[in-house]
């Protein structure tokens, strides 16, 4: 019995160290086991900081306020603002005060969150009686469509708590006066005796004072795009989040790809071909051109998905189609580059898997760019997912024709020629 056991025990020592040498042969492979877990683990911890740390002391909120009244009582709202923990007030470019044009252009590249606009006349509008709503003081919120509303909430519920109370302190003043003079109470008290007025009278000034509206200043808060119109309509959830998975997708054809030339080295089907009176890149482009297409159709799908059971908006179409073209080629130059650098099976799959999620994360696919720390978002500019990201927002929630994403377009264009030109000098047609 016991040399039985000890048979078995000499066997499975056999098998695992035959697999150990297996593995050990292909140490790239093995390497991009322990790598691609830790990758995705330091990105997405540093990625997130911002998701917890946002409007914290150490990471505070950046809000562009343009002072349109000058008054007193919007400065007083300033300087309440600026008491805030977390938030960050602009005031001044280029040495001058903040003007609107600028606010809306930063706010629209995504530079800032938000922007607080008090428009003219809000100083002296706190200060009409309470029944006046014939003009109300006016306070604008602008925030890029492409931002998460939810994130927003918070801070814009906070200001308009900080633009209430500091209007109400405004406007009390004034409304006491206005009380006294209705009830007549003041001549009929000796000249300077206000405590005793106080004293007296305190319940009924108190609901004149305050009135009908509960001692809410006449305040009036907008929320408008970056183009300065109404914003009446904010995407949607499902249009915030189906360009991010859909270039998500996109990118998996890489493993396809790459896989494909691998299995045809290792069945002899690439050398048969190679030895046919066919030029490189003629076999190239025909290698490439399915996969091509089928990214394409992994687009339109997406899309019309969300059009037909979400109802999201697309916006300007012939712009969609140009950013996506460019998309599709650089998913399919990274797909070449990978085919190219990997030698085994097991590492076309280990790069390919890699890149796929340590790319999106970085891309803002996982999680959005704005709220990443700023060595991140400055990453984030080396990847074809950010690029593409930012050219769907463009179209679908900013609006964008074809002229506007040319940038990102470009830039797709030009990770796909790198893409293409490694892979090329890299590649083995032997």
């Amino acid at each position: 019995m016991g040399s039985n056991q000890g048979e078995l025990l000499h066997q499975v020592l056999a098998i695992v160290i035959k697999e150990l040498k297996i593995l050990m042969r292909d140490w790239q492979a093995l390497a991009l086991l322990f790598a691609m877990p830790a990758f995705f683990i330091l990105v997405m911890s540093f990625a997130l900081e911002g998701v917890f740390e946002s409007g914290s002391r150490d990471r505070p909120i950046e809000i562009m306020v343009v002072n349109r009244d000058g008054g007193g009582v919007s400065q007083g709202v300033i300087s309440d603002l600026k008491r805030m923990e977390g938030v960050t007030l602009i005031e001044f470019a280029d040495g001058a005060p903040l003007s609107l044009e600028k606010a809306e252009n930063a706010v629209g590249k995504g530079q800032v969150a938000l922007a607080l606009v008090i428009q003219e006349g809000f100083s002296d509008k706190i200060l009409l009686p309470p029944k006046d709503t014939r003009q109300k003081a006016k306070i604008a919120f602008i925030h890029d469509p492409t931002t998460n509303i939810r994130l927003l909430a918070g801070v814009k519920g906070t200001i308009q708590g900080i633009v209430h109370r500091r209007a109400l302190i405004a406007a009390i003043p004034q409304r006491l006066k206005r009380a006294l003079r209705t009830e007549g109470i003041q001549s009929s008290y000796p000249v300077g005796s206000w405590s005793q007025i106080l004293d007296e009278n305190i319940d009924g000034l108190l609901a004149q004072a305050t009135g009908e509206d509960g001692g809410q200043a006449s305040v009036e808060f907008l929320n408008l795009s970056p183009g300065g119109a109404a914003a009446g309509r904010f995407p949607t959830a499902t249009e915030q989040s189906i360009p991010g998975y859909t270039i998500f997708g996109v990118f998996f054809i890489v493993l396809t790809l790459a896989s494909s030339f691998i299995q045809e080295k290792k069945d002899g089907a690439f050398q048969r071909i190679m030895a046919a009176p066919l030029t490189k890149p003629a076999f190239m482009v025909g290698k490439l051109l399915p996969y091509y297409l089928v990214n394409l159709f992994q687009i339109a799908l997406m899309f019309a998905v969300g059009v037909i059971f979400f109802h999201i908006q697309l916006g300007n179409l012939s712009a969609l189609v140009v950013v996506s073209l460019a998309l599709a080629l650089a998913a399919n130059g990274l797909g070449l580059l990978v085919a190219a650098l990997g030698k085994t099976e097991a590492q076309v799959g280990g790069w390919s898997v890699l890149l796929a999620i340590i790319l999106a994360a970085l891309g803002g696919m996982m999680v959005p760019s704005y709220i990443m720390p700023g060595a991140m978002k400055t990453l984030s500019l080396f990847t074809p997912h950010a690029w593409a990201l930012a050219g769907y927002h463009d179209v679908m929630m900013r609006g964008l024709g074809l002229r506007e994403v040319l940038l990102e377009t470009g830039v797709l264009l030009g990770f796909a020629g790198v893409f293409f030109i490694v892979a090329f000098w890299r590649f083995r047609f032997h």
